[in-house]
Order: C-alpha cells, then sequence, then structure tokens
C-alpha cells in the first residue's frame, strides 16, 4: 500500500468509492469545490488502484477531517486508520492542536474506529446528514493533536 497526495486525476475513482460506501454521497461539484479551496487530501494505492482516500480542511491550527472512505472490498483491515494516522500526523506537522469530525450516529465501524484512535466525543449536531432516507444527526468527536500519533 502507499499513501500520495490527491491528484485532479484520482476524481473518478475516488468519487466511485464515495458512492459505493455513502448512503448520501458527494458529488463531483463537492470534491470540486474541496480541490478549488486547496483543502488537503491523500490516495491510498494498492496495485496501481486507489482504495481508500481522506479529505481534510487545516484552518489556524484546527483541522477538519472532511471525508474518509476505504472501499467495501478492503474495509476493517486498517487502511482507514493507515490513511488517517497519515493525515493527522500531515495535520501536526503543520500546525494543527486540534482535529474535529462529524459522523452518522448510524455508523459504528467509523465510530469504533475514531475512539481507537483516542477521538473522544464532544458533541452532536442535529439532522446534519441528509438524504433519501431522512436526516441522520452526526456525532462530533475530536482529539487533541499533543497525544501521540
Amino acid at each position: 500500500m502507499t499513501i500520495r497526495e490527491l491528484a485532479k486525476a484520482d476524481f473518478p475513482a475516488v468519487i466511485a468509492i464515495e458512492t459505493l460506501t455513502q448512503t448520501a454521497p458527494w458529488s463531483e461539484a463537492a470534491f470540486e469545490r474541496c480541490w478549488e479551496a486547496n483543502y488537503h487530501g491523500w490516495v491510498m494505492e494498492k496495485d496501481g488502484r486507489v482504495v481508500a482516500f481522506l479529505l481534510l480542511s487545516l484552518r489556524i491550527g484546527e483541522c477538519h477531517i472532511l471525508n474518509l472512505s476505504v472501499h467495501p472490498e478492503l474495509q476493517r483491515q486498517g487502511l482507514g486508520e493507515e490513511i488517517m494516522n497519515y493525515g493527522l500526523i500531515w495535520a501536526k506537522q503543520n500546525g494543527a492542536g486540534i482535529v474535529y469530525l462529524e459522523v452518522r450516529r448510524s455508523n459504528q465501524a467509523a465510530i469504533s474506529l475514531y475512539r481507537k484512535m483516542n477521538f473522544k466525543l464532544i458533541g452532536e449536531r442535529k439532522k446534519y446528514y441528509l438524504s433519501s432516507l431522512g436526516a441522520e444527526d452526526a456525532l462530533v468527536f475530536a482529539r487533541d493533536l499533543g497525544i501521540e500519533i
């Protein structure tokens, strides 16, 4: 497995993973907006194929995890944790003191990963995620990057 910076040419593969893993996937336009805003992203490749991605923003000492996805065929093999750690190390090296993220209340696999990675539940956002299935609350997690990664 290799991790490298996200390139615009990766968008089709990233969007395909997003579509396979999310009940309300981001549109191509959403990825374009992140690109235009100079957010930071990485992809993980296996045998030359994009199998995971991470997008984050870094502003005034705070890192916000915007999107993390692993291809369904490779979930629960530590890839999400690996690419997340890569992003957290980068964020810390670039001045972030804290990282936070939102996760669907129903996404127990992701919640387990974040707890394992020393994220703490700090709040919730009611009806944050909208989809054809209705609205779902988001749980907000944060982690002090002073803790060893």
